[in-house]
């Protein structure tokens, strides 16, 4: 009966020890090698809800930890509603991931009080910085959230375009000087009155607007990077540049809004290609847009589609493909709301 109650009192002890433990680690990766990376600065935070009385309900535990020649964390602390988080700190030499913090999910805890699972491992991969320079970096105003305030297209007699160097609608909107892109509002489609799934009558439609890379050789590539990446883009392909895109958005056969809108979608483009009279190209620029091309529209329901939103990166030394950009020096003339030296921004 004594080694029993011996027993007992070292079960509950150790019971009370590993109560609300949480338990999950953190690997710190390499992007391009795929080899750990050590010496990286990594927070942990546990969670303790103290009750819907307490005048601080919820206190937090915070705790550093430094990734191992495995590039490897493991964190511990304690919680007793089983919420963590991490965060994954700048290492030198290295851009800071987009996603780089989380929370690991607990679904209850073992018979010692462990939160569950307890062997999660987070990885985390870090892109390298290898050669950034200054860009032209520029956002189009007005459209950010879809609406803006004025009908570009209407000053433009439904055609605008854009010159990407001086970072300018031209005229009438703006004072840019060379077009290198067109944007086009095509014309309203109807496909006729439909009934949507809860019975409500209402007119299938679509809108849109074009996209054209003016001149020879010139053009966009779509591009598709991981969404986590904070440098989506490194490098401009040499060739496969398309001069033409399509914009919409509308409603479908049952009244379901869609659009070929992809915030994750990204571009190359190519502009002011000129070739030698082998056909070898002598001078081109060469830039990158993050997300698609967005169409705004005003508080006129008449008018959905009245401005463009895009936000692009340009090299502006001729047939230089490199687009990472330093995030100091904004090189364009005419910046907007971006500004001249932007700091922390996606390179």
């Amino acid at each position: 009966m004594e080694k029993f109650l011996t027993i007992m009192f070292v079960v509950a002890v150790a019971f009370e020890t590993l109560a609300d433990t949480v338990k999950f680690a953190v690997k710190v990766l390499d992007e391009q090698t795929g080899l750990p990376v050590s010496g990286v600065k990594v927070s942990a935070g546990f969670t303790t809800d103290r009750g819907l009385l307490a005048r601080d309900r919820y206190t937090c535990e915070f705790k550093q930890y430094e990734t191992d020649a495995d590039g490897l964390i493991a964190a511990r602390g304690t919680s007793n509603c089983g919420e963590a988080g991490w965060s994954v700190n700048r290492a030198e030499g290295y851009y800071c991931p987009v996603h780089g913090n989380g929370t690991p999910r607990f679904h209850g805890k073992n018979l010692f009080g462990v939160w569950q699972p307890d062997n999660t491992v987070i990885t985390v991969k870090l892109q390298r910085v290898e050669h950034p320079i200054p860009l032209l970096v520029k956002r189009t105003p007005g459209g950010a959230f879809d609406s803006c305030k004025e009908d570009l297209f209407s000053k433009g007699n439904g055609r605008i375009m854009f010159d990407f160097i001086e970072g300018d609608w031209l005229p009438p909107v703006g004072h840019g000087k060379v077009a290198d892109v067109e944007f086009v509002r095509l014309p309203h489609q109807s496909f006729g009155e439909v009934v949507g799934a809860s019975g409500v009558k209402g007119e299938s439609y679509r809108n849109s607007m074009s996209v054209k890379f003016l001149g020879e050789g010139n053009g966009l590539v779509e591009m598709h990077p991981f969404p986590e990446q904070a440098l989506k883009i490194r490098l401009a392909p040499a060739s496969g540049y398309s001069p033409d895109y399509l914009c919409w958005k509308g409603e479908d056969a049952k009244l379901k809004w869609e659009t070929n809108y992809d915030e994750n979608r990204c571009f190359c483009f190519r502009i002011r290609t000129r070739r030698n009279e082998d056909g070898t190209i002598k001078e081109a620029y060469y830039g990158k847009i993050y997300g698609d091309f967005k169409i705004s529209h005003t508080s006129d329901p008449f008018v959905p589609v009245a401005a463009v939103w895009m936000r692009y990166y340009l090299n502006p030394t001729s047939l230089d493909r490199n687009l990472e950009w330093d995030r100091v020096n904004n090189l364009c003339p005419n910046p907007g709301d971006v500004g001249h030296s932007v700091g922390e921004r996606q390179p």
